[in-house]
């Protein structure tokens, strides 16, 4: 048995894989957090219909649905340099095409990937929010700003928090394709654990297990906030302070 399946092979090669779940998860949260703020302008220029942007919102959000992850970061890591060289030459500029990193290649690309589907999900759970209680807020003299960050995007998250959730979790699994970039990450490390010894089973089982103990806990947590979340708010009592009238009579 040892043979065909080397057990301890498989206990080392989860151990030698453990020091990169940061760069994975570093990955994975970058990409949603980023993702999240790009889908929300989306969502607002398609809700406010501002005119051309809502065109071009609309083509980006076609293109990002319509082409697989992996192609939109085999194209970006080759736009990247082309664009800074274009750059040096219309701007006289002098920077070097070939420094960008990888890793913020595909936190971007990723981050484009993920608001091409967050945006509706967003636009849903903001469209969701309580007309009357947007009038209250306005009426009470709060700007549209005001309303925003205080009243809609408050309860448009808890709408959209399990969503997003599911979105992150796929977000941490897609995030194995930085491997073609050269991002080493716990997929990347696992091939080169497989190529060194010759354990390409042993190494991928070992990159599964890590993968799937992750999803496991980003749902338990998830799950907790969640509850919180949906947790009625104790209601303050207002303590009513004798008027200068009634504490003279």
């Amino acid at each position: 048995m040892d043979d065909i399946v080397d057990v301890g092979a498989l206990l080392r090669y989860t151990l030698a894989l453990i020091p990169y779940i940061p760069v994975t998860l570093l990955l994975s949260i970058a990409a949603t957090v980023l993702g999240v703020i790009i889908g929300l302008v989306m969502a607002l220029i398609k809700m406010g219909r501002v005119p051309v942007l809502s065109q071009l919102n609309a083509v980006l959000v076609s293109y990002l649905r319509g082409t697989p992850a992996l192609v939109q970061l085999l194209l970006n890591v080759n736009a990247a340099p082309i664009l800074i060289l274009l750059s040096n030459r219309w701007l006289g500029t002098d920077f070097d095409a070939l420094a960008l990193s990888p890793f913020l290649i595909a936190t971007f690309t990723f981050a484009l990937h993920e608001a091409g589907y967050g945006s509706e999900t967003i636009r849903a759970a903001l469209l969701s929010v309580d007309k009357r209680e947007i009038e209250a807020a306005h009426a009470l003299g709060m700007t549209g700003w005001q309303t925003l960050r205080r009243v809609i995007i408050p309860h448009a998250a808890v709408v959209a928090f399990p969503t997003l959730v599911s979105q992150f979790i796929g977000m941490l699994k897609a995030s194995s394709l930085a491997f073609v970039v050269s991002v080493v990450e716990v997929t990347a490390y696992a091939k080169i654990l497989g190529g060194r010894d010759y354990r390409y089973f042993e190494a991928y089982l070992a990159t599964a297990i890590i993968y799937w103990a992750l999803t496991v806990v980003i749902e338990q947590i998830t799950a907790r906030v969640e509850k919180r979340m949906l947790r009625p708010r104790p209601t303050r009592r207002v303590t009513r302070h004798p008027s200068p009238v009634e504490v003279a009579a």
